[in-house]
């Protein structure tokens, strides 16, 4: 005799279907209910305002269905497999415990590849490294526009100014993300003004921040937030600058440095989008004028 969670009438495949697409419709509902959860930075919403609000009860089924936990049919629900009855459980555990799985959601550490249920960047990150893996054209998440300002050092050859980021890893230009209802070249200068450590001030004069030309956004795994992302990168050459004190996180490399991603004493650089940089401006970036007053 099958299980009780089979079928051997006829109708059976017309009810998996059915029961098939009534989880889809769910997981599309369910999606959409998680993505109009207030992020950290905005007020939050009442629980009720949140589209399908009543379907949420269903959406926690569909959720453990997304992480193939258990089977759905018009017959009813069970685990997907023995390791999968453990995971309900161990989640069950948890919920005993009154305590969150992940206690540091921050944003100060990164992604630590290591450390997947110690800091829930990293969580995100193998969630998402798994689904960019597994399919081709996987959308982004987040979507992010940065500004990012050359400061160039005369000499043979000239030296551009960059900064390390702890939490991506990686020495990077001066510059930033844009915030909400900013405009990119506000993005440019208090970015600089902060990097810079408030040595220079635009107000006051101090420098000047050209447009140089937007760069097509790439696609690829945050190092400080885990999450495929979407980037949209504005270049600015900076100009008139005094002197400036560097701090121990700073550091002048070449053009070459910078496009092959690497220090030459071996370091991660992120310069991968200067080339189409070159492209748009049709010209070396080695060969833009020096940053400072003369």
């Amino acid at each position: 005799m099958p299980p009780a969670f089979m079928h051997s009438s006829p109708n059976y495949s017309k009810k998996r279907w059915s029961a098939k697409t009534a989880m889809l419709t769910h997981r599309a509902r369910l999606a959409r209910w998680l993505r109009a959860i207030p992020q950290s930075r905005h007020a939050p919403s009442l629980a009720q305002d949140l589209p399908y609000y009543q379907e949420a009860g269903a959406g926690l089924v569909t959720l453990l269905a997304a992480w193939g936990s258990i089977e759905l049919s018009d017959a009813g629900i069970r685990a997907s497999s023995q390791p999968a009855w453990y995971f309900l459980h161990s989640l069950a555990a948890w919920l005993e415990t009154e305590a969150p799985v992940i206690t540091d959601w921050s944003e100060q550490k990164g992604v630590q590849s290591q450390a997947t249920f110690q800091h829930g960047t990293s969580l995100v990150y193998a969630l998402e490294q798994a689904r960019a893996q597994r399919f081709a054209q996987a959308p982004a998440i987040r979507f992010t526009a940065v500004a990012q300002i050359l400061i160039i050092r005369p000499g043979s050859p000239p030296r551009f100014l960059v900064q390390w980021d702890a939490r991506a890893g990686q020495f990077q230009l001066i510059g930033g993300r844009q915030k909400d209802d900013e405009p990119i070249g506000q993005t440019a200068i208090r970015e600089l003004e902060e990097e810079l450590q408030q040595q220079v001030k635009h107000a006051a004069g101090d420098f000047s921040l050209h447009l140089l030309a937007p760069v097509a956004g790439s696609r690829h795994l945050s190092p400080s937030f885990g999450a495929l992302t979407e980037y949209h990168f504005t270049f600015f050459h900076a100009s008139g600058l005094p002197e400036l004190i560097l701090g121990p996180d700073d550091r002048w490399l070449t053009r070459a440095e910078l496009l092959a991603g690497r220090t030459n004493d071996g370091h991660p650089v992120s310069g991968a989008r200067l080339k189409l940089l070159e492209e748009a401006l049709n010209k070396r970036i080695d060969d833009l004028s020096s940053s400072f007053q003369a």
